[in-house]
């Protein structure tokens, strides 16, 4: 139970929420008095022409580095820091969806404080505020733009920061970019949101704050991320989840991150290379079912939120009609999706468990303590 926790809550980061806010660029640069940006992006956001308009709106020089890779390895935040710094800019803007903006925010990290990143991975080791940072996703997922999270590959390992001074100065949240994403990526970065709260709803470190929080968005996804992914062009729906996924960053803020969905997610995504959205979206189904046991009482609450009714169920029959509404929701978007389809054998299993055991953080989050056995039972299931 969360009742009467202690908890910290900050929010260092200005949030300009709603459609057509990324108008307001260069307004909010010139409000921070910069002259010379280091834009922050992959490929893609050049490629549909959102980083030559974002240039036009920002009304001063504009540098991009556009080599962040999908599970971004930590040698992108130092390819992006030389940039940055070899040019003589002065604020950083992150654009896209959770790569980049992690990214961004190491490097904006690296930038005022010096050393490298291991100096800083684990919670609260950032000893100054980062270099001014503007951080505007491009996907309803990650919660990014809101969060004290910047994770990267280092050593084919999933590491990260957690830390109130790598957060946005400015967060530019427009769920109007979200309209030309790919039906598949809203599918999965909703669902990765989905985790984010649910996970932060039955952390062991569950708090009023992220209670709050945490429900209202999972009812908002429960009802709009379906309409989304049907429809790419229901803005109300791009919305609504948009909204849910801001709020999913600041519910895993006052939690100190996600748990055990984040941790298979994790090790599927250091060996695999699966996007991470894509990675908690697929084993939703597989690992509540086995954590949620030991939050009965929270999962009716999640079951209710997301429109089941629940009067005169007892609590096992309510757990198990959550479940479905969940197994519904992943299969209804496409994401009933085997881990076989991106490469893993059987006898990899073993090796998946181990890594999933060294996400330490976020696997001691969850109020149920899995065994390496249960966690290869899990991994097995989702084949």
């Amino acid at each position: 139970m969360s009742d009467m926790k202690t908890f910290n809550f900050s929010s260092p980061t200005t949030v300009a929420f709603g459609n057509g806010t990324a108008e307001k660029l260069g307004f909010y640069l010139e409000k921070m008095g910069a002259k010379k940006a280091l834009i922050i992006a992959d490929k893609m956001m050049v490629e549909i022409g959102l980083v030559k308009r974002l240039i036009g709106l920002a009304g001063i020089e504009c540098l991009v580095y556009d080599d962040v890779k999908a599970e971004p390895p930590v040698e992108n935040t130092l390819e992006a820091l030389k940039k940055y710094q070899d040019n003589g800019c002065d604020v950083i803007i992150g654009v896209g969806g959770g790569s980049p903006l992690d990214v961004a925010k190491a490097a904006a990290l690296l930038a005022s404080n010096g050393g490298s990143y291991n100096d800083y991975v684990g919670i609260g080791k950032v000893g100054k505020r980062c270099a001014p940072l503007i951080l505007i996703p491009t996907t309803a997922g990650t919660g990014s733009e809101s969060s004290i999270f910047s994770i990267m590959l280092v050593n084919g390992v999933k590491a990260g920061v957690v830390d109130y001074n790598i957060t946005a100065h400015i967060a530019i949240v427009d769920p109007l970019l979200t309209v030309s994403v790919p039906r598949k990526l809203t599918a999965s970065t909703g669902l990765d949101a989905f985790c984010h709260n649910m996970e932060t709803f039955i952390s062991a470190n569950a708090n009023p704050m992220a209670d709050t929080l945490s429900l209202r968005s999972i009812g908002l996804i429960a009802k709009w991320l379906p309409k989304a992914v049907g429809d790419p062009n229901d803005i109300e729906a791009r919305y609504w989840v948009m909204f849910a996924s801001m709020l999913g960053g600041y519910s895993s803020n006052t939690c100190e991150g996600c748990a055990a969905n984040h941790g298979f997610a994790f090790a599927l995504g250091g060996m695999f290379h699966v996007p991470h959205g894509l990675a908690n979206a697929v084993f939703l189904q597989h690992v509540l079912p086995v954590v949620g046991v030991a939050e009965y009482e929270k999962v009716r609450r999640m079951g209710e939120a997301m429109g089941e009714n629940m009067a005169g169920l007892s609590d096992r029959e309510a757990f198990e009609k959550t479940m479905e509404a969940i197994r519904n929701l992943v299969k209804n978007v496409g994401c009933d999706i085997p881990v076989s389809e991106f490469g893993v054998k059987e006898s990899d299993l073993p090796k998946l468990a181990e890594e999933t055991v060294k996400q330490a953080r976020v696997m001691g989050h969850s109020t149920y303590k899995l065994t390496v056995e249960e966690i290869q039972e899990i991994f097995k299931r989702a084949m």
